[in-house]
């Protein structure tokens, strides 16, 4: 329970946060002259640049990879993306959502928040170990995100936004940085070399820390007056998420034998990261290629307050694992 009230606790925090400066802002009680949406930016990027890096090389560094096993993790991953964008779609189709609609429905049951609600849950429920599992799972998301989420969305909106080709995914500096920890994390776990004592310190600070910048930065963006108007459309995204996705590639990882791994701490983090709700990133293709902005907000804001009934529901599942 602790640990529960703990991650729900610093989320919340960090939304509020975001979301009170917002209304600062709104109602000019902080200085139009003061950038405040540029220094949530540069959190941002300190948080992606910086902090996550430190954090994935020091997991990857005591990582144990004794099982072959492990290396189906980034796969599970991708799968959980994929299937939650093709339900996602297949459901805009049987509710007969308009073109714009169909690409927000699509992005919001695809795009999964696995780093800062999925990495900080995981953290907090398993320990700083868990948090090289988490990016072993994430690997493919940023090249999934740009591969082919944003070519649906562009495929269903109107604007006529440049192009990305693979050579300028690739240099993405978010997507280098983050593989780049990962290979000096596994290159310092496989020479030998001890990691100092201190850096458990390091990242049981940087982690949490990490997480609130970002979630900050989302409650920053948060609008709470349309979730009302799209309700079905939520309920929909909770089933994806909620539901199909992690019931499906949980069971999946169990077929590997996933759980027969390290006390089953890797499956228990499939399960809870399979059970995330919609990525900040999932609102930034609708105002791109002018989608249903409103949609997309309406199913982030209302699945991810669902977190408030999912998170002990998940806490109880990986329990009895």
């Amino acid at each position: 329970m602790q640990k529960f009230i703990i991650s729900l606790g610093l989320i919340f925090l960090g939304l509020v946060i975001g979301q009170s400066i917002k209304k600062l802002v709104d109602n000019k009680l902080i200085s139009e002259s003061i950038p405040i949406e540029k220094y949530f930016i540069s959190l941002r990027i300190i948080a992606l640049l910086v902090l996550n890096p430190i954090t994935s090389i020091g997991a990857f560094w005591i990582l144990k990879i004794e099982d072959m096993r492990l290396i189906a993790i980034p796969f599970l991953g991708l799968s959980a993306l994929v299937l939650g964008g093709a339900v996602g779609y297949l459901a805009a189709m049987i509710m007969k959502l308009d073109k714009k609609q169909r690409g927000s429905l699509f992005l919001s049951a695809s795009f999964t928040n696995l780093g800062s609600f999925g990495g900080l849950i995981c953290f907090i429920f398993f320990g700083e170990v868990s948090y090289a599992y988490v990016s072993m799972y994430k690997i493919f998301e940023q090249l999934y995100y740009y591969i082919i989420g944003y070519p649906i969305a562009k495929a269903h909106g109107t604007s006529k936004s440049n192009k990305n080709n693979l050579f300028k995914i690739i240099l993405d500096p978010y997507i280098l940085v983050a593989l780049l920890s990962i290979v000096i994390g596994l290159i310092l776990n496989t020479n030998g070399i001890t990691r100092p004592e201190i850096y458990s310190n390091i990242n049981n600070f940087l982690i949490p820390t990490s997480s609130l910048l970002l979630v900050a930065s989302v409650g920053f963006k948060m609008r709470l007056t349309v979730v009302k108007d799209y309700i079905k459309e939520s309920l929909v995204v909770s089933a994806i998420k909620f539901l199909i996705i992690p019931v499906v590639i949980t069971y999946i990882a169990y077929l590997i034998g996933i759980g027969e791994i390290s006390d089953g701490l890797p499956l228990k983090v499939v399960l809870v990261l399979s059970a995330m709700p919609p990525a900040f990133n999932s609102l930034v293709p609708p105002q791109i290629y002018k989608l249903d902005e409103d949609l997309a907000n309406s199913s982030w804001l209302f699945n991810t307050g669902a977190l408030i009934i999912v998170l002990p529901i998940l806490y109880f599942i990986q329990s009895i694992f």
